[in-house]
């Protein structure tokens, strides 16, 4: 079953890229120009002050002139935005972008890819465009999605901004411009079915975005981080038979998964206290080994309201993931806060 997103996903140019970063731009303007400002903010490094909100001043004073009685100011900004699906862009394409601009009060360029450039050639571009007034800013398509989760979380209430953030989050799994993701999924009443029988399930109407990991969430902390094996779609009849339709991973069902799926199913509405998830719900299944305990524990105002996205190595900085076992990747967690 598809839903309908907001961000063209059916085309994986570079252009479509942009144009779904612009459209983001706009709409987190739309909802809130201070959510938008506060989100440029946060890819930007801190000697950079974006500022988008008007300067409303009263009894301002002049050298020459007296005093203004009140006094309405806005800085004057430039944003450049060069994406790439993978790799990096020749420095010195991006140098001639900034020196055939008309210059603004602020000048940003920022790129996003896959993977930054390193310090010393961010610092070397910084140093070109400097003449021309420009800052550089080097970010991936990772970075620029934990940025929206992290405003989101400041918003708890806001459910057009949640939905927009989502909906990106879909776009970026979807066209694979995120690596080494690690799902985060609350699951308070339902901790006691995920545990037991290793398996995290959904409604289908969320949706399904690929993922290779799942943290199984309660309590402020990532009690569980399973490997995702295989993602079936299934129903349990009234006559007790289980139908399933795979959505991802690779081999058939088990007599053992479908085992674990019916139990789960059967045991929901008596450790839940009601409910009925016997259709119409998506179960993530990990292997036993692929299941490790962890204490990845959130330090941030407020519990978490929705599902949210780590890159394993981008965002939390765990190197050669790829190799890791989850076990390992679940050691590296114990020390890290979020």
């Amino acid at each position: 079953m598809r839903f309908i997103n907001p961000f063209q996903i059916y085309s994986k140019g570079e252009n479509t890229i942009t144009n779904n970063i612009l459209l983001l731009l706009s709409n987190l303007y739309r909802i809130n120009p201070k959510i938008y400002e506060l989100f440029i903010n946060s890819v930007l490094p801190e000697n950079i002050n974006y500022e988008v909100i008007p300067i409303f001043t009263q009894q301002k004073s002049q050298k020459e002139g007296g005093i203004i009685d009140g006094h309405i100011q806005t800085k004057a900004t430039k944003i450049i935005i060069e994406t790439k699906i993978a790799g990096l862009d020749n420095t010195k394409k991006l140098i001639n972008y900034c020196k055939n601009e008309n210059l603004a009060e602020t000048n940003i360029l920022i790129h996003i890819s896959d993977s930054t450039f390193d310090e010393t050639t961010i610092k070397s571009i910084n140093q070109k465009i400097r003449i021309y007034n420009f800052n550089f800013v080097s970010i991936t398509f990772s970075e620029l999605l934990s940025s929206l989760q992290e405003i989101t979380e400041k918003y708890p209430f806001n459910e057009e901004l949640y939905r927009l953030s989502k909906d990106f989050y879909y776009y970026c799994s979807s066209m694979d411009l995120i690596k080494n993701v690690f799902r985060i999924v609350p699951c308070n009443k339902s901790f006691e079915l995920n545990e037991k029988y290793h398996l995290y399930f959904q409604p289908e109407s969320r949706g399904y975005s690929n993922h290779q990991f799942t943290g199984i969430y309660t309590a402020k902390e990532v009690k569980y981080i399973g490997k995702v094996n295989k993602v079936f779609l299934a129903e349990l009849t009234k006559e007790g038979k289980l139908i399933t339709e795979k959505i991802s991973g690779e081999g058939e069902i088990t007599t053992e998964e479908e085992n674990r799926i019916i139990s789960t199913i059967k045991e929901f509405p008596e450790i839940y206290g009601y409910g009925d998830i016997s259709k119409g719900h998506i179960f993530f299944l990990f292997d036993d080994n692929d299941f490790c305990p962890t204490k990845f524990k959130k330090i941030s105002k407020y519990g978490l309201l929705g599902s949210r996205l780590f890159d394993l190595k981008a965002d939390l900085e765990i190197e050669n993931v790829e190799k890791l076992s989850t076990l390992q990747i679940a050691e590296k967690l114990n020390d890290i806060t979020w």
